[in-house]
């Protein structure tokens, strides 16, 4: 893999350890890995330097494990990396399911690969090093694929926004 691969990396909560160990291990492999709790500073607009890592990045791992909730801005970082995936062919997704459970629905488009973070780091990130090499070799989407892609990114903009316009009517509503 070339060493100027950049690789997006998006976490929950309780993955956040697995997060971390990949991070090590991808960037003692030359691999630049984006990571939230090592690239954004004090004072920056976070949603910007999500924007710009994910516009840098060639392939997204998406961390999640059996108990994840999607906060806001896990939620925000998650758009983001399906918006530059679905309009650029060229960027992949990789879901990592760490310790079992389920992929959230987003994700269900692509085969996750399964590890077990309890096991030696050095077996499993092997396994996501290999995943990110292999899928670095793989040709580009068709065509065809990036119509039915923004449509897919179509769909889920106006779900979100019917979710958003729900939530706005079941606010309690103040006069003055």
């Amino acid at each position: 893999m070339p060493a100027d691969a950049n690789v997006f990396i998006s976490y929950a909560t309780d993955t956040k350890p697995a997060a971390e160990q990949l991070t090590r291990t991808l960037e003692e492999n030359g691999i630049h890995a984006w990571a939230d709790f090592k690239d954004l500073r004090a004072g920056q607009r976070w949603q910007a330097e999500i924007e710009r890592a994910a516009d840098d990045a060639h392939q997204f791992l998406v961390l999640v494990g059996p108990h994840s909730s999607a906060t806001p801005w896990l939620e925000a970082e998650w758009r983001t990396v399906l918006a530059k995936a679905w309009s650029d062919s060229r960027k992949r997704v990789i879901p990592i399911l760490c310790g079992g459970g389920d992929l959230p629905a987003f994700l269900r488009s692509w085969v996750p690969l399964r590890v077990d973070p309890a096991a030696e780091p050095a077996k499993w990130t092997l396994r996501v090093l290999d995943a990110l090499r292999s899928q670095r070799n793989r040709p580009a989407h068709r065509a065809a694929d990036r119509r039915e892609r923004q449509q897919r990114l179509d769909e889920i903009m106006r779900s979100a926004e019917a979710l958003r316009d729900a939530e706005a009517e079941n606010q309690p509503r103040y006069r003055k």
